[in-house]
């Protein structure tokens, strides 16, 4: 199993820097959320992370290897991305798709085997859209495209997976049925999972370990306790008096208060 790290790492576009001086990692059999507000650099994270973007300065390992030194192919077999905005070829079925994620594991011009159609099939059950398979892209919802994202990231056999906002265009009860499957295979196969997730309750309810990100830095590091709190997001996003504990886990839930209605 690997493990991901930053060490003092600075990101950005060009000559825009995003955010500085980033140290954390995230372990086997850890779930880790990385939260903040829109545009706070959770995807500029996971792009890096995922060698799409190169670091500024500082040093982003895989298991322990410079990100650097690791050859693309040798990446796709190690960790697995569940991109924000995908781009898919829209005559592909949904199997297709889907299947895309044995590229990784199969020579130049290598035909799949039965096993990749197997693993393909079984991932399509895990994640209930195996209804889907014969469908093109194009006649797809992005809820259901955004499921089998989840699926080819099955189908690739990672040892790391990145998701960039998982959840996106899912209906509650999917948003369940994924993160529970996301969860259950982190725990089970000791994997190392580090999700973007814009909905504060789902990153608490799910992950392990929250990582906030405020202004281009790490404003929060800790268990959701530690991490989603009055101080933090009032600091962060502007908030007050909204951090409670749930009746049920007792785990952080944030409500937010409406407006008073003024008095006629």
């Amino acid at each position: 199993m690997i493990e991901l790290e930053m060490i003092n790492v600075t990101l950005g576009y060009d000559h825009h820097t995003v955010m500085e001086d980033i140290t954390f990692k995230a372990s086997p059999g850890e779930m880790v959320g990385l939260i903040g507000p829109n545009g706070s650099g959770k995807s500029t994270i996971i792009r890096a992370l995922s060698h799409l973007i190169r670091r500024k300065s500082g040093v982003i390992t895989v298991g322990g290897r410079d990100i650097e030194k690791i050859k693309r192919q040798e990446l796709a077999c190690l960790v697995g991305v569940v991109p924000q905005l995908p781009i898919l070829p829209s005559t592909f079925t949904a199997f297709e798709i889907v299947l895309m994620g044995r590229n990784p594991h199969m020579g130049l011009f290598e035909a799949e085997s039965q096993r990749d159609f197997e693993i393909a099939r079984q991932a399509m059950s895990r994640t209930s859209t195996e209804k889907l398979a014969n469908r093109h892209v194009n006649e797809l919802s992005g809820g259901e495209i955004q499921c089998l994202l989840i699926a080819r990231v099955l189908v690739q056999e990672t040892e790391a997976i990145l998701l960039d906002e998982p959840t996106a265009n899912l209906d509650i009860g999917r948003q369940e049925d994924i993160l529970n499957l996301i969860k259950k295979l982190c725990r089970e196969n000791n994997l190392t999972v580090l999700a973007a997730i814009h909905d504060l309750n789902l990153a608490a309810q799910y992950c392990d370990r929250l990582i906030l990100i405020h202004n281009g830095r790490i404003q929060a590091n800790g268990t959701p306790a530690e991490v989603i709190t009055n101080a933090n997001i009032k600091e962060v996003y502007g908030a007050e008096n909204c951090v409670y504990t749930h009746p049920v886990n007792g785990l952080p839930t944030v409500l937010l208060s409406a407006l008073k209605k003024k008095a006629t």
